[in-house]
């Protein structure tokens, strides 16, 4: 788990961002219990993901279906050699990622989703440790 290899439960607070509510709240509550045991909370007016630019997957793919086969070929691969299971409903459309937040509730860095690949661990670790010693100075 990202936040486990962050230790960011010793002095960060985390929230997931969700946008829709009544799709799939079965799923959502899955994936709150399996993987992401922290606050959620439904941001019915995209404010963060328009934050992070309000990002959508799939215009190039108009053009390039195959593309999208393997992507979603690829995508499935890399979260069963993980283990993690859950479902297809939703849009699946718009990408999210993470804001970080400085005890202000100012944002300090942002990493936008790249849809097909892994959150890069090393950096957002670099991240949470600038954010630290910023803080403690």
């Amino acid at each position: 788990m990202l936040a486990a290899q962050l230790d960011m439960t010793k002095d960060f607070g985390i929230v997931g961002v969700i946008k829709e509510i009544g799709v799939d709240d079965e799923g959502v509550v899955q994936f709150h219990d399996d993987y992401f045991n922290f606050q959620l909370y439904c941001d019915k007016t995209y404010s963060f993901y328009q934050a992070l630019g309000d990002r959508k997957v799939g215009v190039h793919f108009v053009f390039n279906p195959l593309a999208f086969v393997d992507l979603l070929c690829n995508a499935y691969s890399r979260l069963t050699s993980k283990g993690v299971e859950g479902n297809m409903v939703g849009e699946g459309f718009t990408q999210g990622g993470l804001i970080f937040f400085d005890p202000d509730g100012k944002p300090k860095y942002a990493y936008e989703e790249q849809t097909g690949q892994d959150v890069p661990i090393r950096d957002l670790v670099a991240v949470v440790n600038a954010m630290r010693k910023e803080a403690s100075s």
